[in-house]
């Protein structure tokens, strides 16, 4: 699903709630981040907020792309729980910026996860994210700067 992160004249949008087979787009919405993740990880009351349906799990994994197919692109790979720690590390925005969110995420990276979607497959959610992450130093995202090769034929 794509949608925007601002409305009109800087109104907040309704974003949609999580379903695990679906992976969310969010154009435009990098500068609102601390708001965004607020609105789809928080619990809410019924037919209140700025979500339409459940709450997001801390965990789910997110993709900040700043810049796509340009040459200096970067992209911010972290959970919604840690994804603004994240880009506070990594200094200045490179607008334009997307959110790409769920499980999806996992393919923008080595081989991705296909038993993500099995019967059952939310059990290993935490693992599967430190796995996706490797987990390693502590450090809850990666970033990556520049193109993968194999871009230039384009």
């Amino acid at each position: 699903m794509v949608c925007t992160g601002v409305g009109r004249k800087g109104k907040d949008v309704q974003l949609p709630g999580y379903e695990r087979a679906r992976t969310l787009v969010i154009l435009m919405g990098v500068a609102r981040l601390p708001a965004v993740i607020q609105a789809l990880t928080e619990e809410q009351a019924q037919g209140g907020g700025r979500r339409d349906g459940k709450a997001y799990p801390p965990h789910t994994p997110i993709a900040i792309i700043e810049r796509a197919s340009m040459p200096d692109q970067r992209v911010i790979s972290s959970t919604l729980r840690d994804i603004v720690r994240a880009m506070d590390s990594i200094g200045e925005q490179r607008p334009p910026g997307m959110m790409v969110i769920g499980w999806g995420v996992l393919a923008l990276w080595g081989e991705g996860d296909v038993g993500v979607l099995d019967d059952g497959g939310e059990r290993m959610d935490e693992e599967r994210v430190e796995r996706w992450l490797k987990g390693k130093d502590g450090v809850a995202w990666r970033v990556s700067e520049g193109l993968d090769s194999g871009w230039e034929v384009f």
